[in-house]
């Protein structure tokens, strides 16, 4: 069922109600015994053996363009850099 908000309308201006009495449910099986869920190990395991491999060499071409993307203008800097110590050398 669709909980319906309810608003207070004192002093002109509208906001919803705050429910006072919300209780949070108790957790029956807090333990860190074993439960009927798969493992975390599991599901890692899962995802990397079916669905992690069919994405990794787009990953890793898209990688290697952003890379050079970025070595560009760090390799340009250098180099204008190298030329501004290279004419302060020659005063």
């Amino acid at each position: 069922m669709k909980p319906t908000i309810q608003f207070n309308e004192d002093r002109g201006y509208r906001m919803p109600k705050t429910d006072y009495s919300y209780q949070v449910g108790s957790i029956s099986n807090r333990g860190g015994g074993r439960s009927r869920s798969a493992s975390i190990r599991a599901v890692s395991n899962d995802y990397f053996k079916n669905e992690a491999r069919s994405m990794f060499a787009t990953e890793a071409a898209f990688f290697s363009v952003i890379v050079m993307t970025a070595a560009v203008p760090l390799i340009s800097s250098a180099m204008a850099l190298s030329h501004l110590v290279r004419s302060f050398a020659a005063f």
